[in-house]
């Protein structure tokens, strides 16, 4: 008899065995971030989260993977359901590239308490900041499947909320918010991702088909790098062992400043695991005086490189050196060019920055269910409220004459380079 194989979903499951080679063969299109590689580091590294993951499979070497993870207790405020409701942490962290939100609001949802929100389930990759699936074959029914067999399965698990914060507007991803909805929960915007593609013929192609603007922007950047004293090299694979430690400083004490809750044991973790694995990392290393006072590190799968980590001392280099964009948006590029890539994916972060320099946006979506039916039509319109304030805060709306609603200075990247 003939047909198409059938789709089996299995959810609670651990990741699947696969190392960078099967990845690069089997989840060729997959971002890094959401591979059993970086999975794996992230989970030793993330000991307080419990894997969680739903896996589709269909004929032999078929795969479909959602990473997500089981929360027991308020953690972090980027894996923190509730931020994306609009609480406000008493410690005054935000999420990535966050706005202020209502007070009233943020009290509304701490009197609620963590009852209705804990346990809680994180859809996605936690320190790629991305939620997503990864995969090997399509369906057009794929996500739906997988979204309405965990979402219950969930709730009988004794969750109290699935979250999926960084849905990425990639062509497909669309159907992940839409079974999320239809499974009871609620969507928002949640912010921009940033990406450029490489259609020119070189980086001299590419600046010269820049506008005036853009391209005069460029040469300033490295002009004030230059006039710094910081000097920019590259080292691969293994060669960035020495650095991983300073690496690992110099990230933190950038997503300290703009609001981000890894620590430098994560980063060292899941770098370290990579160039283990033997993933095509670059670091992209800025040197002041004999003192390393910048980096950027990326990878590159195929055809695509990844901006992921960026830190810089700024008592060093100062605030408006324009190290930032010579180090993390013109030097990959420049390689990008010279290697033949497609695409440089920078992720969320910096996103008007990125985009005076020429990369496009994509949207990112935030969807939430929660197992209390009767909270949801309010956990919606708080949803709501949080994506318009993040609207705010990303420059599509003005602010209402209410409430202010500031951006958080967009110096480097917090939650990526993701």
């Amino acid at each position: 008899m003939g047909g198409a194989p059938r789709v089996v979903v299995a959810t609670g499951q651990e990741l699947p065995g696969m190392d960078w080679a099967g990845e690069l063969a089997d989840l060729t299109d997959a971002w890094p971030y959401l591979g059993p590689t970086w999975l794996a580091a992230s989970e030793k590294a993330l000991t307080d989260l419990q894997p969680w993951h739903t896996v589709a499979t269909r004929a032999r070497d078929e795969l479909a993977l959602l990473p997500g993870y089981v929360i027991g207790s308020p953690p972090v405020v980027d894996h923190e359901p509730r931020t994306y409701l609009g609480w406000q942490a008493p410690s005054g962290e935000e999420v990535c590239c966050g706005a202020q939100t209502d007070s009233c609001v943020s009290d509304e949802i701490d009197a609620l308490g963590t009852e209705p929100f804990f346990p809680a389930l994180l859809l996605g990759s936690p320190l790629g900041y991305r939620t997503e699936v990864a995969y090997n074959f399509w369906t057009p029914t794929l996500l739906g499947q997988m979204v309405s067999a965990l979402v219950p399965a969930a709730f009988e698990a004794g969750i109290k909320c699935v979250v999926a914060p960084w849905i990425s507007g990639r062509s497909g991803n669309e159907a992940l918010p839409q079974a999320l909805d239809a499974a009871g929960g609620h969507s928002t915007f949640w912010g921009y991702e940033d990406f450029l593609r490489l259609d020119a013929d070189s980086w001299d192609g590419h600046l010269a088909a820049l506008p005036l603007k853009k391209r005069q922007r460029i040469k300033s950047d490295v002009r004030r790098a230059e006039a710094a004293g910081v000097v920019i090299s590259r080292v691969d694979g293994g060669a960035i062992r020495p650095y991983v430690t300073r690496i690992a400083e110099l990230t933190c004490l950038n997503r300290e400043k703009n609001g981000a809750g890894e620590e430098p044991g994560h980063i060292a973790t899941v770098l370290s695991a990579l160039l283990d694995a033997g993933a095509d990392v670059r670091a992209y290393l800025g040197t002041k005086d004999g003192e390393l006072v910048a980096t950027c590190v990326a990878i590159r799968k195929h055809y695509r490189l990844f901006p992921k980590w960026a830190g810089f001392d700024y008592a060093a280099i100062g605030e408006r050196s324009g190290i930032y964009f010579a180090l993390v948006l013109d030097a990959p590029v420049r390689d990008a060019y010279a290697e033949g890539l497609r695409t440089v994916e920078f992720g969320a972060g910096a996103h008007q920055a990125k985009v005076l320099r020429g990369c496009t946006p994509r949207p990112v979506t935030t969807s939430m269910v929660l197992a209390d039916q009767d909270l949801r039509p309010r956990a919606a319109a708080w949803l709501d409220a949080f994506g318009a304030s993040r609207h705010v805060a990303f420059g599509d709306a003005p602010a209402p004459a209410r409430t202010q609603l500031p951006v958080i200075p967009a110096s480097g990247a917090c939650c990526s380079q993701g």
